[in-house]
């Protein structure tokens, strides 16, 4: 998620204009979600891993791992719009990521 951001601020380096229209200072809600979904749901992941081994908690980090699937899968279909040589390598890459994750997760799940 970093790399991600380093991206995206990247180019104010190189005079990109980042003012919004009618920009008024306020956070969407939308942002306060993906962010606890992408920044933050993280940490809680690797917490559960490491402190408990349930089903119920493996079903639910396979759960996860699809959604973050999805998410990085649309985001990529979403970048192809207006390709960047950047960023979409990255997309590429954490979706590979991604589906090894929910296939690990998948393994996990039906583990004993």
């Amino acid at each position: 998620m970093i790399l991600h951001f380093n991206y995206h601020i990247g180019e104010l380096f190189y005079g990109i204009d980042v003012a919004r229209e009618n920009a008024d200072g306020t956070v969407p809600i939308g942002t306060h979600l993906i962010r606890n979904v992408f920044y933050h749901l993280p940490i809680v992941w690797i917490l559960l891993l490491m402190l408990t081994d349930t089903k119920i908690i493996r079903f639910g980090l396979f759960a996860i791992a699809l959604l973050y699937t999805l998410s990085h899968l649309m985001h990529l279909i979403g970048e192809m719009k207006n390709p960047d040589l950047s960023q979409g390598p990255l997309l590429f890459l954490t979706l590979l990521v991604s589906i090894l994750l929910c296939k690990e997760h998948f393994k996990y799940l039906k583990s004993n």
